[in-house]
């Protein structure tokens, strides 16, 4: 941030959508990540001292005597307590947040519209569990059908898990928009939070 502490224009990032629909990642004092807001809220609160830019969006905002990059990961000064939260519900919905509303086959994101897919099939003796349902477009899953992934030549970008919390599970659901910026800072397939610490 340059110039004086004028407040940047909130809604003028250029070639960019509102302020309220960009989402930006905030990282805990820790560097776990604890959710995600809107683009106007993280600038307020990096403008304000109480949190810092970790990674840029590569836009920028301006007032008359200050130029601010718009963030796409934030980490709070003050450390957050984390509640205990209670088991994630297995179902549809979860499911697709988790996978980033993504086909986990091609790379199609569907929104809402997408089906879920059992990796190994029922009827090969597989299990209605997280680690083994994914999201799927229609097409995909209709190219799959009953066969495994090795009959098919498909393959999955990574190992399905459960989710270790409903604060993980929201920051997924926006994840792949934003996926190479915020990869590092979301937990790899199997491991804690604590082992993103640096």
């Amino acid at each position: 941030m340059t110039g004086g502490r004028d407040q940047p224009e909130l809604g003028t990032a250029p070639n960019c959508h509102s302020m309220n629909a960009r989402k930006v990642l905030i990282l805990n004092q820790t560097f776990e990540p604890l959710q995600v807001c809107t683009a106007r809220r993280a600038v307020l609160l990096v403008f304000n001292g109480k949190a810092e830019r970790i990674e840029d969006s590569g836009q920028i905002i301006r007032s008359p005597s200050t130029t601010f990059a718009l963030p796409s990961v934030i980490r709070l000064h003050h450390y957050v307590r984390i509640p205990v939260t209670p088991t994630i519900s297995f179902n549809k919905k979860n499911i697709l947040k988790r996978d980033s509303y993504t086909c986990q086959y091609c790379g199609r994101n569907g929104g809402e519209r997408m089906t879920i897919d059992h990796i190994i099939p029922k009827s090969l003796g597989g299990r209605t569990i997280w680690e083994n349902v994914v999201s799927a477009c229609r097409a995909c899953n209709l190219k799959k059908g009953n066969k495994s992934l090795s009959e098919t030549g498909m393959r999955l970008p990574h190992k399905p898990i459960r989710p270790r919390s409903a604060s993980v599970l929201g920051i997924l659901a926006h994840a792949s928009l934003q996926h190479e910026r915020w990869r590092k800072y979301l937990p790899p397939d199997g491991e804690d939070h604590a082992s993103l610490r640096p």
